[in-house]
């Protein structure tokens, strides 16, 4: 953790690529969140996708907290429809949405002034 607050990010995705050479564990599911986390604040979406697939092909099962993540980040980056898919992943896989879930989309299309759509999400 301390190397994403130092700025490090790159430093701990080589670690992150070192380590997939041992067995893949529930241990480092908070680790890997707060990879993708940093990836997405940094609008670095394509590699924050490649650390989730990572994830889901080591067996780690991604969380709320992963989805949100992942959602947050794509509409940092406007795009609308990754966004929109990755939210359809995580209700297919009987991952109910949170508030942060609702929170990071009605304040997103609120900002973008797609009011409309933000009013959808408050119906779901």
């Amino acid at each position: 953790m301390a190397y994403v607050r130092l700025g490090k990010l790159l430093r701990l995705l080589d670690c992150l690529r070192k380590w997939k050479r041992q067995a893949a564990s529930q241990t480092w599911l908070h680790t890997i969140n707060t990879i993708i986390d940093s990836l997405g604040k940094d609008r670095r979406m394509n590699e924050a996708l490649d650390i989730f697939s990572y994830m889901k092909a080591k067996g780690i099962s991604p969380t709320v907290v992963s989805y949100n993540s992942l959602i947050q980040g794509l509409c940092n980056c406007s795009q609308w429809k990754e966004a929109s898919a990755i939210l359809n992943e995580m209700t297919s896989l009987n991952i109910m949405p949170d508030n942060v879930t609702f929170n990071v989309l009605v304040d997103t299309f609120c900002k973008e002034g797609k009011v409309s759509e933000a009013q959808g999400v408050l119906k779901q």
